[in-house]
Order: structure tokens, then C-alpha cells, then sequence
């Protein structure tokens, strides 16, 4: 397993460079890319300059956003499937070996069975493009009551809903460990041992608040892994590990729960979690070596150091 940094799991922005440097900094091994921005760049410059920040910085690809909505129109979802085989070209240039995407969990168009047998075709057709490039796509649901309140119909909500979709779907489609979910549901994490394997394809980290039943739990209340600990990190790292899982675990957390906290104390935070959470897990962990970046006066890297932190 290694720790992986996202701007989505934890809502940062910035220039890549320096996002690029938070994570290097905090003890990050990989951070997700948007694969849609990267295509746009290797168009205009190429290929090379489009991957220079993230192979200068010798960081790994963790995941990207799969750009399918799996739940849109039919003339949305055409058109999105014209433009995948490209950006799938560009992520197997990038290196990135795992897509990520979210079940709706309600539809007000479909019933439960209708909806079931969509995205069962659908996720067929999109794992075969993901063949051609060895890449895996993730799946996660949204476990919030709120994510479906005033909907006609409720869909898969749950990790073992989730499983059950997996477990017909292509072979290259597989399934998110993510603790909240776990915790919203109150589900066992024993079962991630049930997901084929290798089809795990990455575990998310998060927190939440004391004073909630978890049944009750909003978006919004989604925490910093640690923030509380009465989501345990460690109980979900250790499972993972027994399955076999070796990919990215990511931090996660709602917007709202990072208020008042800088982009450099959050991702801080973040990579000291979760070197907390492999110490308690009892998994060994590889030190990255780096050097801070070297600045002139005027705060502009110089030197090697100006291939990854500089230019954008």
C-alpha cells in the first residue's frame, strides 16, 4: 500500500508545482491526477511535458476521475464513451493504472433492476476500453440518507450492494474501501475480504464527529482521518493488507471540515495521519527521501529544482 494525496479527497488547490510539493514534503507517495487537464496539456506541448512535474518529483500516479458519468442520458453518455479511448491512451502514458467512479445512489428515471442492468452493461463496455490500457476502475457508493431523499427509487448504497455489482460486472471493474461508507452503514469490514481478487482498488480514510449517530450522518460531516478516531484507521489498513491489497490509500474529508485550516497544515496533517495509521496497522513504511525545494530571493526555484517547481 502506499499513501496517495488527492485534490478531491481533500479539497486543495494550486499550482500543480506546489501541490506537488506539499506532497513530497508530508510523506506522500503518489497523488491523483485529472486526466482530462493532462490530455489538454499533451495535446498543446506533448506528452513528456505534460507528465514532467509528477516524474520529476518521482511521485506515482494514484487514480483519476473515470470522465463517464455511468448514470447520464444516453446522448451524455455517448459522447463521453467517443472521447474515452483517448484519455485512456493518455493515462496509460501517464502511468496511471486506476480509474475511480461513484454509483448514484437514487434515480427518479430508473428502478432498482432497470438501473441495475445499465450500469451492468455499461461498466461491460467501459472495462473492455480499460482492458486495452491495463487499467482497473474503482467503484464507490454514497451511503448519506440524504443522497436519497425525495427520489423515486433507491439503488445501491452499500459496500455489499456495491459487491453484489462487482461481482457481474467486467473483470477490470472492481470496488473503493472506504471507511465512511463503512461506518454510515455499519457494515463489517470483513467484507473487503469478499471482493475478487485484486479488484480492490483503492481504500479512502476519513473520520467523524462524536455527537451523530452514524445512520444520521451528512456529507458535510465527513472528518480528517484522526480528527476524532471513532473511525479507526488501522482497523481498515489491516484488513486491506490480509486481502492482498497494494494500492493507494487516500485521505478524505468533506470541504466544510477543512474550514480555517491552510492548504500546507492540512496536507501535514494528512501525512502524519497516515504514517499513525501504518504505525497502528503494524505496516512497514518506506521513508522518501527529498530536498526541499531550493528558491532564490524571490521565492523562485532555481537550479534542478525549477524542473518541477517552476514552469507550469
Amino acid at each position: 500500500m502506499f499513501r496517495n494525496l488527492s485534490t478531491v479527497g481533500l479539497p486543495l488547490s494550486g499550482r500543480p508545482s506546489e501541490l506537488i510539493e506539499l506532497a513530497l514534503s508530508f510523506g506522500f507517495d503518489a497523488m491523483d491526477i485529472d486526466i482530462v487537464d493532462l490530455k489538454q496539456q499533451a495535446d498543446v506541448y506533448g506528452v513528456p511535458h505534460a507528465r514532467r512535474l509528477m516524474v520529476s518529483a518521482r511521485l506515482k500516479s494514484g487514480t483519476f476521475q473515470l470522465p463517464v458519468h455511468l448514470d447520464a442520458d444516453a446522448a451524455t453518455y455517448e459522447q463521453e464513451m467517443a472521447a474515452l479511448p483517448k484519455l485512456l491512451e493518455m493515462a496509460e502514458a501517464a502511468e496511471a493504472k486506476r480509474a475511480v467512479a461513484t454509483i448514484a445512489p437514487a434515480s427518479d428515471e430508473h428502478s432498482f433492476k432497470d438501473f441495475f442492468e445499465l450500469h451492468r452493461s455499461r461498466l461491460h463496455d467501459i472495462g473492455d476500453l480499460l482492458a486495452k490500457h491495463d487499467i482497473s476502475l474503482g467503484l464507490n457508493v454514497r451511503p448519506e440518507a440524504e443522497a436519497r431523499e425525495g427520489k423515486a427509487f433507491s439503488f445501491i448504497h452499500t459496500f455489499e450492494g456495491l459487491l453484489g455489482l462487482v461481482l457481474v460486472a467486467h473483470e477490470r471493474v472492481g470496488a473503493i474501501a472506504d471507511s465512511w461508507v463503512f461506518h454510515v452503514t455499519g457494515e463489517p469490514l470483513d467484507l473487503i475480504s469478499k471482493v475478487p481478487q485484486g479488484r480492490l482498488v483503492e481504500v479512502r480514510l476519513s473520520d467523524a464527529p462524536r455527537d451523530t449517530e452514524a445512520s444520521a450522518l451528512t456529507t458535510v460531516q465527513r472528518l480528517m482521518p484522526g480528527d476524532t478516531g471513532v473511525i479507526s484507521m488501522s482497523a481498515i489498513l489491516s484488513q486491506a493488507n490480509t486481502a492482498g491489497f497494494d494500492g493507494p490509500v487516500t485521505p478524505w474529508a468533506d470541504r466544510t471540515a477543512l474550514a480555517g485550516r491552510g492548504r500546507e497544515k492540512i496536507v501535514r496533517v494528512a501525512g502524519d495521519r497516515l504514517e499513525q495509521a501504518w504505525k497502528e496497522a503494524g505496516l512497514p513504511i518506506a521513508p522518501r527521501w527529498f530536498t526541499p525545494v531550493q528558491r532564490d530571493q524571490f521565492g523562485r526555484p532555481i537550479g534542478e529544482d525549477a524542473i518541477f517547481a517552476g514552469a507550469e
